[in-house]
């Protein structure tokens, strides 16, 4: 009975500790030559959106402010929209997500199944996505994406700080 408890243990920390990573992945013009990029501006996002989340000052505050602070770490300039080589937008979004899992264990001397148990987490999961459009061509560049748990408001500003790094990581391109 004690080795099912141990291991219904370890696997549910396996499952929670799948759930709080950081997914990224980038996708990239590949016959661009990204090296001639050293200036960025900000599109303008357009006022109307139903999406809360791209609605709300501080959030897109937290988004601008780590983006800022990773591009100018990789020797990025921002400027002027008409003098910038690229021109940067983002996109945030969240949806309810829940993972079940349907455990069956054996005990007893002889293996006789007994009893199941089931695991429903239910947790919100937050995407955000960086688009980098060169300004002369008005062609997406470059687009990097990460999507993760949310750990609520009051961590918000962590996890897109965290988000936006692991996201950045990846441009450019190598």
């Amino acid at each position: 009975m004690k080795k099912c408890a141990v291991a219904l243990c370890l696997v549910l920390a396996a499952a929670f500790t799948a759930c709080s990573s950081i997914m990224v992945k980038t996708d990239y013009d590949q016959e661009v030559d990204f090296s001639v990029y050293q200036t960025y501006s900000w599109i303008q996002h357009r006022k109307q959106s139903t999406n809360r989340m791209m609605k709300d000052p501080l959030i897109r505050k937290h988004i601008m402010s780590a983006v800022e602070r990773e591009l100018e770490e990789k020797g990025l300039r921002r400027v002027e929209t008409e003098s910038a080589d690229l021109l940067v937008a983002f996109h945030i979004g969240s949806r309810k997500k829940v993972d079940v899992t349907h455990y069956h264990y054996r005990y007893g001397r002889w293996g006789h199944r007994r009893g199941h148990d089931v695991m429903v987490h239910k947790y919100r999961e937050g995407t955000l996505i960086l688009d980098f459009v060169d300004r002369g061509d008005k062609e997406l560049i470059w687009r990097g994406w990460a999507s993760g748990v949310l750990h609520g408001r009051e961590n918000i500003a962590e996890d897109i700080d965290n988000s936006v790094q692991k996201v950045l990581e990846k441009y450019p391109p190598r």
